[in-house]
């Protein structure tokens, strides 16, 4: 059911669902016939809510009180689609699209129910275009096609392209909508990224996909021919990407983005809040033809709503275009006390952080939307119930110790037998990852022999992070075991950098010269199961947390390929516990986890050099 909107009554905008084709040459400007009358549109747009349907607690910057120590940090209730709901029932018109650029998967939502309670919230919301993400495919083409089948909307993806062979085929994914405002047609074309997609997700090879840019071209193209000389790119091409559309193709007026969370602001407001920004909102490129292009995208997990208005001429150029994130919060503040605890804030605290929001344009306060609380009230209900249930059963306890005693080859191995669990967990997860590496303290339990449940995993996996992928050679994979080894033995005093692996295995000497302690490290090939020596030179994709993956904890070299390699980085969104609980469920037989398998431990010996 969706909502009503008192601008809804009487809709004068009409979708018209159309098909691609046609000529694919984009080097011609606006020819067309002018239009009859200028037309200002609204764009409400979200992007990679990755299934954090609910609000989730943030600290921001608000410096409520600046006679009072510590008072610039506050705890909100940020985000959620009940707020986003409301937010949109106010600002929707006659004259607004509401977009939304894709993205599944990533807490116990989608891990659980697979995407329903997200396509019922948007069915709710009555989208004029959802275009499909990469993680949409992550159950595979089949899941995809009944979440299609489900939808109330239209969803939109110029390159994608089923066979006969695959359950996609025949469904109803358009490569555009066109929209009627104002009596003037305004197109919405879709692109997804295409070698994420395959590379990253569960899409069978009976889906084909075309070139992102040339589809685009293709999809003007025959929007132009229909007489259209207002067009918006829906993209799931990640923020760089982007921008080398705008930069390569004439005709677009604006791209409202996804796929690589981006922050965008021009006010300054939300990096004094202590959040990072990435860009300005919009983000202007010239084209081709040296006519401005915007880009926006809304940051990520159902934070905020992205605002882009913009004002068409009577021959169909943007005119005047500005807008801004906006990020929706409720009330229910929390403040530091005088010992730096959490405390819920006080009557006059609150009313004071509520001034300082009402001074600002890119923070406001909203009441929850009833309906989408009631749609996802029976999912919360059994989620919170599935958190109570037994997920398997533990054969021997998982002791958890960080650093490994000294132990030889073939003798029985010490060590956090817990943390290979949880890399082994990972490497299952994620199909693209051929090796994984869990720090020791990322682990904070034993697995304990007998019931396991889903509460037993999230004690051992508490933090909030989530899994991430970085593309290494062998060498690095080398280089990034001894430096975690070298910080878990340092002054640093952190045991839990000590590096648990799955697919790894190594020989690892306590107390060793530095950058020499982890050696003879060996590769298990996912395909055939032979373990041979690690290639120095071969690039090996690697799956981690996203702590670790950040270079946190000693593991420099993750953060230095992030940093010099962004290509390499890829952040799955998949919250820290979900492959633990996917373990459990779906791939160990009869949900029972054995006694660890001598040979398949990453750590093959341990000495100490120091006795």
């Amino acid at each position: 059911m969706r909502f009503t909107s008192p601008y809804l009554v009487l809709p004068l905008m009409t979708v018209l669902l159309c098909s691609c084709g046609g000529d694919d040459n984009n080097n011609t400007t606006h020819t067309e016939e002018p239009t009859a009358k200028p037309i200002s549109l609204t764009i409400l747009h979200t992007n990679d809510h990755h299934s954090y349907l609910e609000g989730q607690s943030y600290q921001l910057k608000l410096d409520y009180d600046a006679q009072v120590a510590g008072a610039e940090s506050v705890r909100v209730d940020l985000g959620g689609f009940s707020r986003i709901a409301s937010a949109i029932q106010e600002y929707r018109n006659d004259n607004t699209l509401v977009l939304n650029s894709g993205e599944l998967n990533g807490t116990l939502y989608f891990s659980l129910f697979k995407g329903e309670p997200d396509f019922k919230v948007f069915n709710y919301l009555g989208l004029d275009a959802y275009e499909i993400g990469n993680h949409e495919f992550d159950e595979g083409d089949a899941r995809l096609a009944e979440l299609i089948d489900m939808a109330e909307f239209p969803i939109i993806a110029g390159n994608i392209h089923p066979t006969e062979a695959s359950p996609l085929y025949g469904k109803d994914i358009k490569p555009y909508i066109i929209k009627e405002i104002d009596g003037e047609k305004v197109a919405v074309i879709g692109v997804l990224k295409v070698e994420k997609t395959r590379e990253s997700s569960l899409v069978s090879d009976d889906v084909n996909f075309s070139d992102e840019i040339e589809s685009v071209k293709e999809h003007i193209a025959d929007v132009k021919q229909q007489g259209i000389n207002k067009i918006i790119v829906l993209s799931h091409l990640g923020y760089d990407f982007d921008q080398q559309l705008a930069s390569k193709v004439n005709d677009i007026d604006a791209i409202i983005g996804g796929d690589t969370h981006n922050v965008l602001d021009s006010t300054g407001e939300i990096s004094d809040m202590g959040v990072h920004v990435d860009g300005a909102y919009p983000t202007l490129v010239a084209n081709p033809e040296g006519r401005t292009v915007y880009i926006a995208q809304a940051w990520e997990y159902a934070k905020g709503l992205g605002r882009l208005n913009i004002e068409f001429d009577a021959e169909g150029y943007a005119t005047q275009v500005k807008g801004n994130l906006e990020l929706l919060v409720g009330n229910n503040y929390q403040v530091l006390d005088a010992e730096s605890k959490w405390i819920d804030a006080s009557t006059s605290q609150t009313q004071a952080i509520d001034n300082t929001i009402e001074t600002l344009k890119t923070i406001r306060t909203i009441e929850t939307d009833a309906q989408v609380e009631n749609i996802i009230a029976p999912y919360k209900q059994q989620m919170e119930a599935f958190k109570l249930s037994e997920l398997g059963t533990v054969s021997s306890t998982m002791p958890f110790t960080r650093i490994p005693t000294p132990f030889v080859n073939g003798a029985e191995p010490s060590g956090s037998y817990a943390a290979q669990v949880v890399a082994d967990a990972f490497l299952q997860y994620l199909p693209k990852a051929d090796v994984a590496i869990q720090n020791a303290g990322g682990v904070r339990a034993e697995f304990p022999q007998g019931p396991f449940t889903v509460a037993d995993a999230y004690v051992i996996l508490p933090f909030s992070n989530t899994v991430i992928t970085l593309d290494l050679t062998g060498a690095e994979i080398v280089q990034v075991l001894n430096e975690a080894l070298d910080y878990a033995q340092g002054i640093s005093g952190s045991t839990g950098a000590f590096p648990y692996s799955s697919h790894l295995r190594y020989d690892v000497a306590l107390n060793a010269p530095e950058g020499t302690g982890i050696s003879n490290v060996e590769v298990k090939d996912k395909t055939t199961g032979e373990w041979q020596a690690i290639d120095l030179q071969a690039t090996y994709t690697v799956a981690t947390n996203s702590f670790t993956g950040l270079g946190k904890d000693g593991y420099l070299t993750f953060g230095v390929v992030r940093e010099e390699r962004p290509e390499a980085y890829e952040e799955s969104d998949v919250a820290y516990v979900v492959p633990l609980l996917e373990y459990f469920r779906e791939t160990l037989p009869a949900q029972e986890l054995p006694a660890l398998n001598w040979d398949e431990y990453c750590i093959k010996s341990v000495t100490d050099l120091a006795n």
